[in-house]
């Protein structure tokens, strides 16, 4: 076997939970389809479970060898999420600005839309399909993805990321009330665009953070830059921590192969990119509604303060444990997230 490496995203888990409900046990990220002695019977179950949760039907000769899970998302990141030609709201917008980070699910649903900054800048957000379809048809649901995924220039500071996305926001919904949402790093621009909108004016009737903490945006002032970084290093999961460094694409000769070493190169680069941005980020004070969901399984950095340091900002917070840990709350344990997110949405 290759191992037992950690899953690096959400993509990542996603894959690896299909691929052991279909094999009967649990299965590494770089466990190949020879390895593990998988079948044509059980190999066919395995794409077609992908094609059911994901929506790509994704040839197995684009990803094998190594036919490893790491190959396969690789492969799936190059596809991207699909769009569902039928679901898109007619956007007034300059060609100049695409916004291909945006998919949208149940667009025509009759509840105010949901705006959700997914954060997955290593997985494109695939976990957003079943979290959308958990939301149920009735919730229009916007994911809005994080720079740098499709080819775009990363900005150097949140602050130039929220201000980007409320370009992109205000082509979905001119005008609020507002209800945003994020996962992460992803959390940390939706409280940015919160705080911009509110000073714009407009209303934000919710804004709702998953597994998004205030040391994630600034650190202890007493902290030294260089220990933000080894922590960075640790929480976003440096590809090179847990695998060789990846060879040239140019040098590997199947395109499996090379589509894991661009995903890991690309991954690297854009690790530096985020985490830059996240450790000069503090947050300024927002007056809105905010929903903190916490998994339970999460690393806890703030003592017995179950705001996470959200309450030194904001007055009106709710704080809620949910399960699983940073990655798997908003993947195998989708369901009860999306409970959580369904009540604070009938709230607002």
């Amino acid at each position: 076997m290759a191992g037992r490496r950690p899953a690096t995203d959400q993509l990542d888990v996603l894959l690896s939970g299909l691929w052991s409900e279909v094999l009967g046990r649990r299965v590494g990220i770089d466990d190949s389809l020879a390895d593990l002695g998988v079948t044509p019977a059980q190999r066919a179950r395995i794409l077609a479970a992908v094609k059911r949760s994901l929506g790509r039907a994704v040839p197995v000769e684009e990803w094998d060898p190594p036919g490893t899970i790491s190959a396969l998302a690789a492969v799936l990141m190059r596809l991207g999420v699909p769009v569902e030609a039928d679901a898109q709201r007619p956007r007034a917008t300059p060609a100049a600005r695409p916004r291909a980070r945006v998919f949208v699910r149940h667009a025509d649903g009759a509840r105010p839309p949901l705006l959700f900054l997914h954060g997955d800048f290593n997985g494109a957000g695939f976990y957003c399909l079943n979290l959308a379809a958990e939301l149920g048809p009735t919730q229009p649901f916007y994911a809005l993805g994080p720079h740098g995924v499709h080819g775009d220039a990363i900005p150097g500071t949140i602050e130039e990321m929220a201000e980007d996305q409320l370009a992109t926001l205000r082509d979905i919904q001119p005008s609020g009330p507002y209800r945003l949402g994020g996962h992460c790093n992803g959390g940390l621009v939706a409280y940015e665009m919160a705080r911009r909108l509110e000073a714009q004016g407009e209303s934000v009737s919710l804004l709702m953070m998953i597994a998004t903490d205030v040391r994630s945006a600034a650190g202890p002032p007493e902290r030294s830059w260089s220990y933000r970084m080894r922590y960075y290093w640790s929480r976003l999961r440096r590809p090179r921590d847990v695998a060789p460094p990846p060879p040239e694409p140019s040098e590997l000769e199947s395109p499996g192969l090379r589509a894991v070493a661009d995903r890991q190169r690309v991954q690297a680069e854009r690790f530096v990119a985020y985490s830059r941005a996240l450790t000069t980020y503090v947050p300024g004070p927002f007056g809105g509604r905010v929903v903190l969901l916490w998994p339970e399984g999460e690393e806890k950095r703030h003592g017995s303060d179950r705001t996470q340091g959200w309450g030194t900002v904001t007055t009106r917070l709710t704080v809620e444990t949910i399960p699983g840990k940073h990655l798997s709350c908003v993947t195998t344990h989708v369901r009860p997230l999306a409970a959580a997110l369904r009540r604070a949405l009938d709230e607002a």
